[in-house]
């Protein structure tokens, strides 16, 4: 019943059948991120009661307010996901991720390097049981996520099945608004500004990318955008970000930049972009790119794109439109389905 109440306050569809509450935990474990040890964080739910029939991955969407990471579950994403997810019977796990939670470093974000290093040791320690709160001979593992932790669930599967001795095998994935072409079509779509949020995704990977890289954030932003982006991500400001930044992405930018994006020119951001991306492999184990066709955040071409190249090679990936709507509605439709296709491969399993 508190499952049903929680997904109908979050908005996600009371379709979804739910057999069992859940009890939250935050995991803190060391990981490390360019060679450097860091203290991150995750969010466990178990279901209530019995043993989890199968444990899920979820990467969350763009974030740049530390109060709310995931592992301190907001009704809109860590509640409402652990419900939907738990309330099957699965165990779900979502880490923070560097710059969230416990970390209070410059977020990685879509730094694949810190993605990998920080979520495949959080699935070593899911392996081993996690203290008794989960079975120890967990074998397998559903990935999922929304935009930017749509790109990181490609990026978890593709590493996963390319490892020599995987943590666990990949049973499914499906992301959604997922982010995979970041040159191609992630940066230059986000450019044009059509979202409130465009400012923030770009000013999160040009600290992220400058930060990890070793670039200095002055020779990609104006000197009043480096301050301010500086200022704005912290992790401090919540929905503030949105009245810091400009609403035209351009501005932030230095102009020798903009005109090697629109040309083709080189430039670090663009190296870093191309290095991070999502796209360029071929999935095994099925994975469904879900989106919305109304989504002004992240493209619906790049799930198109990225499951047509796929299938192209002999992918195990497919595009799904979940119907007319934008970024955030798109997750309220899509989870739904994939709890359903969850349910069915593991029926068959």
């Amino acid at each position: 019943m508190v499952g049903r109440v929680v997904l109908g306050l979050a908005g996600v569809s009371p379709e979804i059948p739910v057999q069992s509450g859940f009890t939250p935990y935050r995991l803190t474990y060391w990981s490390e991120t360019n060679g450097a040890p860091v203290l991150v964080s995750a969010l466990v739910s178990v279901p209530n009661g019995k043993p989890p029939r199968g444990l899920v991955l979820w990467m969350h969407g763009t974030n740049p307010a530390r109060s709310a990471s995931i592992s301190s579950p907001s009704l809109q994403e860590g509640v409402a996901v652990s419900a939907a997810f738990t309330g099957g019977g699965y165990a779900l796990i979502a880490p923070d991720l560097i710059g969230l939670g416990v970390s209070h470093s410059p977020q990685a974000y879509l730094y694949n390097p810190s993605t990998l290093s920080v979520t495949l040791d959080l699935l070593e320690i899911v392996a081993s049981g996690l203290g008794g709160r989960l079975p120890a001979d967990v074998g397998e593992v559903f990935i999922a996520g929304f935009s930017q932790g749509g790109h990181d669930a490609a990026v978890i599967q593709r590493a996963l099945e390319s490892a020599e001795h995987p943590s666990m095998r990949v049973r499914a994935t499906a992301a959604i608004a997922g982010a995979y072409d970041l040159a191609g079509i992630s940066i230059p779509f986000a450019l044009k500004g059509r979202s409130e949020g465009s400012s923030t995704y770009l000013g999160l990977a040009a600290q992220s990318w400058a930060t990890y890289y070793g670039h200095p954030l002055e020779t990609l932003m104006t000197a009043p955008a480096t301050k301010l982006v500086r200022e704005a991500l912290d992790g401090s400001q919540g929905a503030n970000v949105l009245k810091l930044l400009p609403r035209d992405p351009r501005e932030m930018f230095r102009s020798d930049f903009l005109d090697a994006q629109a040309k083709g020119g080189n430039h670090w951001f663009l190296e870093a972009a191309r290095a991070n991306e999502a796209w360029n492999w071929t999935p095994k184990a099925p994975f469904r790119a879900y989106f919305g066709t109304r989504d002004v955040d992240v493209s619906p071409q790049e799930s198109i794109v990225f499951a047509e190249t796929s299938a192209r090679r002999g992918g195990n990936a497919t595009a799904v439109a979940v119907g007319p709507f934008d970024h955030g509605q798109s997750v309220l439709h899509a989870v739904p389905l994939i709890r359903k296709w969850f349910d069915e491969l593991g029926a068959t399993a």
